[in-house]
């Protein structure tokens, strides 16, 4: 099916973050979330403010830069003075018509509360979730959402929906979807619009693998994927693959010119395709001249004309055959080329080991889809889909395949086992001894639990451990430096407020990030926040080491506590060597749960590990990266949407001031060691609290194993139906024996 815009126009295909998700049924969904009126007001302050500098520039200047040395920031400011315009009349097409002044005079406080009055209007009749019941109708209405289509621009007929769209979910039945994989399509990064790229941004530094998306013939020098690839490298992602479109888009005729040491072969190859051609318009020239005369035609003139369709029919299906070979070689050539020279370009990169290319054809996976699998199977393979189908899945299969891996190896036989105990706890007399000696040693199982998740045990310390090294390490390192960080700081802002008037607005609109040709590539927030990086580089690793030594030690407190009970269940009822066979079954089947349990706890508690490690990596990109969604990032926002505000005479001073004033303000770093200190904590708590939910959920199965143990009547309940326990002993031998071999299948597979 085919819902998403697929578009070769200059226009953005997709304006509003999309996801795919996966439900079992037959209709479509679309859920709408809309961004709040405070994020609304400012998106709309921003874009008045850029169609208004530009209408006041004089217009002998439009499209230039005041400085003759450097004209790219005034093409800049008509950009996005187009991009204003654009969204704001597909926001409030009508209503402009009707007050057009909001745009052009009136003052500019009370058109932006204009707006927002008008979008608080809007936004309720607009709803929330839509049902449709064929792929053409979800479709179409996605486009009208999502992208900026005609009706977009001055001459579209009506308003759209996008400029107030966040987000939007489309729940679908599809097979990549089905196990798991979520797939977001998103504005890029190159967006003018400042809130799509930050909101482009923050996702990606959610997702847990990246696919960036350029057309073959652009993709060595595609500015979106150098964009992602800095991005990558600035916020520390490391799951960034490329796929190459339109892999089918190739002059067969110049092929051999562009691939020199192919040209015999691909000539060769023509040559035959040619020959084939050849012999089909001989053939089809005899097939003419017996078909004018067919009425008239003997027996053996009839055979020969039915002998030249045969052989007509087998020249087409070989010419067929070998333009395909053609076409894939020549598609394979471009293919291995641009993957080679994209390896070349970012050889450089952190990531570049892993990087994987993809190249595909849409065209060709549509066009032979539906045809018989034998015939469709080789063009299949040649568009990349089902290669790249395959890729997407397998990113959910590991960890699926290790989830079912510990299901069947661990989950079930502990299930079993519980199950077991209930047959064993009525399978015999046992002596009042035997069972004072069952009790005590149940009695000193619980006592062990009931340490290990005691308010007072390690496992209940591990915020307050980690909280206390951050405190110690990065906290108190933080408050050390920053006045020194500040200095810092200030000095760089001090160094452009020597840039010309133009230059410095044009690096405040794009928040600190930019490049012309006069001044270079800068990033602001990178330069202003250098001293902090090189500090607490070295002390962030020493920190990480010694987070790394407190987790391992959780690892062993819930080790120590289990061998603890293993050691009490398997001395009970083997000491003495007359001990009943029931005593001596029923403490085994325990001891091979608690093993299980044992190995279900620390699988729960790596996996919280794995997460954990996950959020500090993201913390150290929220405290040490200078990219817009990060600490520093979100700090400056509101100063550079500020400086972006200001116009008119002494706009350049105003600006200039309140660049330096927060960058050279102790609030900034003071804020900025808060927001690490509470996004610490948060992680923390959120360790703490997994590690509790599993250890409990472990702990609780295992008392309820005990209370078989120790409950008369649940022995009486067992021993009351000797056929039905039977049968169930029988039957849990019979699933032991199937989990054992679905267990084997499951390791030789991965």
């Amino acid at each position: 099916m085919e819902l998403a815009r697929a578009s070769s126009s200059g226009n953005a295909c997709t304006c509003a973050v999309t996801e795919y998700l996966f439900h079992d049924r037959d209709d479509f969904i679309i859920h709408v979330d809309y961004f709040p009126l405070d994020e609304l007001k400012k998106q709309f302050e921003e874009l008045l403010r850029a169609h208004r500098d530009y209408q006041s520039l004089p217009r002998n200047s439009r499209g230039r830069d005041e400085d003759d040395e450097d004209n790219s920031n005034g093409r800049g400011l008509q950009r996005k003075a187009d991009l204003a315009r654009e969204t704001l009349r597909a926001s409030f097409r009508e209503r402009l018509e009707q007050a057009p002044t909001v745009l052009s005079s009136m003052p500019f406080g009370h058109a932006v509360e204009t707006m927002v009055e008008w979008a608080s209007q809007l936004l309720p009749r607009q709803g929330g979730q839509e049902s449709f019941s064929t792929v053409e109708g979800c479709s179409s209405r996605l486009r009208e959402l999502s992208s900026e289509s005609d009706d977009s621009l001055p001459n579209g007929g009506s308003r759209t929906c996008w400029p107030f769209i966040q987000k939007l979910r489309v729940y679908l039945r599809a097979y990549i979807l089905s196990k798991g994989l979520i797939i977001a399509d998103l504005p890029g990064l190159r967006d003018l619009n400042s809130a799509r790229k930050a909101i482009t941004e923050r996702y990606v530094r959610q997702c847990h693998q990246i696919l960036v998306v350029a057309r073959i013939d652009r993709a060595i020098t595609d500015e979106s994927i150098k964009e992602i690839f800095e991005l990558a490298s600035r916020a520390n992602l490391s799951k960034i693959d490329v796929i190459c479109t339109r892999s089918e888009e190739i002059q067969m005729r110049e092929a051999r010119h562009d691939w020199p040491a192919e040209r015999a072969t691909i000539e060769e190859m023509q040559r035959v395709i040619d020959a084939d051609t050849e012999e089909i318009n001989s053939l089809g020239e005899e097939i003419v001249e017996y078909e004018q005369d067919l009425p008239d035609l003997t027996r053996e003139e009839e055979l020969q004309l039915m002998r030249l369709q045969q052989d007509y029919h087998r020249a087409e299906k070989s010419r067929e055959t070998h333009e395909f070979e053609l076409l894939r070689h020549i598609v394979k050539l471009r293919n291995d080329k641009v993957s080679d020279r994209l390896r070349e370009e970012y050889r450089n990169h952190p990531i570049a080991t892993t990087l994987k290319i993809f190249c595909v054809s849409n065209k060709i996976y549509w066009e032979n889809r539906e045809k018989p699998a034998t015939a469709a199977l080789p063009y299949l393979k040649m568009s990349g889909i089902l290669e790249l189908r395959r890729y997407c899945i397998g990113i959910v299969a590991e960890s699926r395949l290790r989830a079912t891996r510990e299901f069947i190896k661990d989950e079930i036989p502990a299930f079993l086992g519980s199950v077991e105990l209930w047959v064993e706890a009525g399978s015999g007399n046992a002596s009042a001894e035997r069972k004072q000696r069952i009790l005590d040693a149940v009695s000193a199982v619980q006592r062990e639990l009931d340490e290990l998740t005691s308010p007072v045990s390690q496992l209940n310390d591990v915020s307050r451990t980690l909280g206390e090294e951050f405190n110690s390490q990065i906290h108190l390192r933080m408050g050390q430096s920053g006045p020194q960080w500040t200095v810092d700081a200030r000095r760089a802002s001090l160094y452009w407020q020597g840039w010309s008037h133009p230059s410095y607005t044009a690096f405040c609109s794009n928040y600190g990030e930019h490049s012309t040709a006069k001044m270079g590539y800068h990033c602001w927030n990178e330069e202003a926040m250098e001293g902090m990086k090189s500090d607490m580089s070295a002390v962030w690793d020493s920190f990480a080491v010694d987070l790394e030594a407190h987790l391992e030690r959780i690892n062993g407190v819930v080790i120590q506590a289990f061998d603890k009970v293993l050691r009490v269940v398997l001395s009970t009822g083997t000491n003495e060597p007359g001990a009943a066979n029931n005593t001596r079954s029923a403490m085994r089947t325990l001891a091979a749960t608690l093993r299980h349990r044992k190995d279900l706890t620390l699988y729960g508690i790596e996996k919280a590990g794995e997460s954990f490690h996950s959020e500090l990596s993201s913390l150290r990109t929220d405290a040490f990266s200078s990219i817009r969604t990060a600490f520093i990032g979100k700090l400056m926002e509101n100063t550079y949407h500020a400086a972006n505000m200001e116009y008119g005479s002494g706009s350049d001073r105003r600006r200039k001031d309140l660049i330096t004033g927060k960058f050279g303000s102790p609030s900034l770093f003071n804020d900025h060691r808060h927001d690490c200190k509470e996004k610490f904590r948060d992680i923390a708590r959120g360790l703490q609290d997994k590690v509790n939910e599993i250890v409990n959920q472990q702990v609780g199965l295992i008392e309820a194993d005990l209370q078989m143990l120790r409950d008369e009547n649940v022995m009486l309940e067992s021993e009351r139906d000797p056929e039905f326990r039977r049968r169930v002993g029988a039957e849990v031998e019979r699933v032991k024996g199937e989990v054992d071999r679905i267990g084997r299948v499951v390791e030789d597979v991965s």
